[in-house]
């Protein structure tokens, strides 16, 4: 009789092991990302600062690929900024009582702000190479050198989800969603958002639209003003699911 109780135990005790292993990592990479992310923007605060009105869209060694460089410039750094912010309020509330589904849904998020944020640095940098005859040398020489060293901490902190990630979690229960991730401070907004993420959603992108509309002035507002509504929207639509901004339909 004593010998399947023993058996019995040492498996609970892996699976508690396995459980606060995948935890404290996720957690320490969940608080980390925004920093490894912090080069990057760094390199797009200069290059953005110094070059304004920057090069004619048109005038690209090759206009499709610089054209293409240019949109990943402006779009992928706010769903590696988006996502890492959203790691580390996930990690901020995770713990050793956090379930499966939670954590896989911190591995996406870490995952996603990394992968966005490779795809920032890489565009800038093609960017810099095709649009370099509208730049000053000196300044297309610190985006190479400055997004070459931007995606070190970058491809660091990837291969350390990959080694985390081999880990797997086994406590039961719901992933959580935004709503869980921000309570304290959607609780303090009389507008009943808990439940309602499309409308919270849309909360978000009418400020950051006004926000635009206000800096861009009478000419430029009005386009950056619909153009990031629509980017919002669009990309709650595309990842809020899967980055567990909706609330999850069944248990994993």
């Amino acid at each position: 009789m004593s010998e399947p109780l023993v058996v019995i135990g040492n498996g609970m005790a892996a699976a508690r092991f396995a459980d606060e292993l995948a935890t404290s990592g996720a957690r320490r990479l969940g608080l980390t990302v925004v920093a490894a992310l912090a080069p990057a923007a760094l390199v797009y605060a200069v290059l953005f600062s110094v070059s304004r009105p920057g090069p004619d869209i048109t005038s690209a060694r090759t206009l499709p690929i610089g054209i293409a460089a240019a949109l990943a410039m402006v779009l992928a750094p706010q769903v590696a900024f988006a996502a890492g912010l959203l790691s580390a309020a996930r990690a901020w509330h995770t713990d050793s009582a956090s379930t499966a589904a939670s954590i896989r849904v911190l591995r996406r998020r870490i995952a996603v702000a990394l992968g966005s944020g490779t795809v920032a640095i890489f565009a800038i940098a093609l960017y810099a190479y095709e649009y370099g005859a509208g730049l000053p040398g000196w300044q297309q020489t610190f985006v190479f050198v400055a997004a070459g060293a931007a995606v070190v901490p970058v491809a660091a902190l990837s291969v350390a989800l990959a080694r985390t990630s081999r880990v797997r979690p086994q406590t039961s229960g719901l992933a959580g969603d935004v709503f869980d991730d921000l309570a304290p401070l959607i609780d303090l907004l009389p507008l009943r958002l808990r439940g309602h993420p499309w409308r919270l959603c849309l909360l978000f992108a009418g400020a950051i639209a006004a926000a635009l509309l206000v800096a861009g002035g009478p000419d430029e507002g009005p386009r950056n003003a619909v153009l990031e509504f629509a980017a919002v929207c669009a990309g709650f639509a595309v990842f809020g699911r899967y980055l567990g901004l909706r609330p999850s339909r069944a248990r994993h």
